[in-house]
């Protein structure tokens, strides 16, 4: 693991000082099994297939059956309340979206290189796929008006949400490989999704 992590201080180091550019360092990543993206077309093949059950089951699927299922009908409350969490959800992606380009060292929002744990990596370990999680969750339901929510759409949810919790684990993998210890001690430290604990360990400390 130290080298690992040797690997990933050069390759900082050279980011920093133009030796090497952001596609190169991709390609090394890659290479050595340090990137966090998906490592084999399994993987890639498994989140595309969960997007696409994801919108047959929530949309053509369950308006073509509805009239055999039994439709779940939400009070006007509940559907403004899935609207203030989706601009919540909104906020979160938009801030990973910046912040890993600001501080990641690659330049983009799909990977980093560099780790950091300020600002709402400071609540949880993934802001950014949980902002992604309360769109796929609260979309149907403030869709509801217009598309039936039925039982296939609560499929369709648990589909996507356990696709990406399997996403997030395989990444925390990966980062204990890159970062060692000091992710291992983030972990501990901080919940991977549950903001509630993570606020309540910011206010201990």
């Amino acid at each position: 693991m130290v080298e690992e992590r040797e690997n990933i201080e050069e390759i900082v180091n050279k980011l920093d000082e133009g030796e090497m550019t952001i596609k190169e360092a991709k390609k090394i990543l890659k290479e050595k099994g340090l990137s966090s993206e998906p490592k084999s077309l399994t993987g890639q093949v498994a989140g595309l297939i969960s997007y696409i059950a994801y919108i047959i089951f929530c949309f053509p699927l369950t308006i073509i059956l509805s009239s055999q299922l039994k439709v779940i009908i939400f009070p006007m409350p509940v559907i403004y309340i899935s609207l203030i969490l989706v601009a919540i959800g909104t906020f979160f992606a938009l801030w990973v979206t910046y912040s890993h380009r600001k501080k990641g060292g690659l330049k983009g929002s799909d990977e980093t290189i560099i780790f950091y744990r300020d600002g709402l990596y400071s609540v949880m370990r993934h802001p950014g796929v949980f902002g992604f999680i309360i769109w796929f969750i609260c979309l149907p339901i403030i869709l509801s008006s217009y598309v039936p929510f039925t039982y296939l759409t609560v499929t369709g949810i648990v589909l996507i949400v356990i696709s990406h919790y399997y996403m997030v684990c395989v990444e925390e993998k990966i980062n204990v490989v890159n970062w060692v210890d000091e992710y291992i001690q983030y972990m501990k430290e901080v919940p991977r999704f549950n903001f509630i604990l993570g606020f309540w360990n910011l206010r201990k400390k």
